[in-house]
């Protein structure tokens, strides 16, 4: 489900240059000023994957690149049609498990890999639900939320600080940012907040927020709403989307604190 690049339009400045094959790049979707971070939370899954693989290993380096998917470069789209792509030395990937495992195998002192069926099983559904509901393909916003309770009721018997154990895993990275998303565009765009009763999922987000690499990594409200607002959405409210100071939901409702 990563981001597509689109192949109609022109080309634009050299990515990479000749002499850093060897180290990593990350190629991410770039935000509406076509620099910064956008909101693709698989682009974020891999991003928030380097950095905490960087903090567990000061010599593992990567830098972030981003594309502007409208109008990506000649020379990236010699080297992949998704985002978010990994590219090291003649090593191009833009699977997300393959991505995982490939960061597993080059920097194994901290193995994000967990072999966890049930916490796998039990978030694999919302962030569909999510998309199905925001796109309209379904107008039942219960289905979300029953997703979501399952989420919760799993964390507190669980009754770790992170989803498979006291260890951050690729599971945390991924869903994260999904959960993030939920938070805030279901909320501006469908009027629809994640219940203060689950938490058990605000107490896991706000493990996420405590940590500097989901905040290096993630996306302002504003791009996030922008990833998903309707096409009747007027002008200016999405010209005003575009001009307001960044924000960005780190705090947790009052009624948890």
């Amino acid at each position: 489900m990563a981001d597509e690049v689109d192949d109609e339009q022109p080309d634009s400045p050299v990515v990479l240059n000749g002499d850093d094959g060897q180290k990593l790049h990350l190629f991410i979707k770039a935000g509406n000023d076509g620099r910064s971070k956008g909101a693709c939370p698989f682009c974020q899954d891999i991003f928030l994957k380097l950095l905490i693989k960087r903090e567990a290993d000061n010599d593992f380096s990567f830098d972030v690149i981003t594309i502007n998917c409208k109008n990506p470069p000649k020379e990236f789209k010699e080297l992949s049609k998704k985002l978010p792509t990994l590219v090291h030395g003649d090593v191009v990937l833009n699977d997300i498990d393959d991505i995982e495992d490939y960061l597993d195998t080059i920097s194994p002192n901290y193995k994000l890999a967990a072999q966890d069926p049930e916490a796998f099983k039990v978030q694999s559904n919302v962030f569909t639900r999510f998309t199905y509901l925001i796109k309209d393909v379904h107008n039942n916003p219960q289905i979300l939320l029953d997703e979501l309770e399952k989420i919760d009721s799993f964390l507190r018997i669980r009754n770790t600080k992170y989803i498979s154990s006291n260890q951050i895993t690729g599971l945390d990275c991924s869903l994260w940012p999904k959960l993030q998303h939920i938070r805030v565009a279901a909320d501006y765009i469908l009027h629809l907040s994640i219940p203060t009763e689950f938490e058990a999922v605000w107490a896991y987000l706000a493990s996420a927020y405590e940590l500097d690499a989901f905040v290096k990594s993630c996306p302002s409200d504003q791009e996030i709403v922008l990833h998903w607002v309707r096409r009747e959405t007027s002008p200016r409210e999405y010209l005003q989307l575009t001009k307001d100071d960044p924000k960005f939901s780190f705090d947790i409702p009052k009624a948890l604190r």
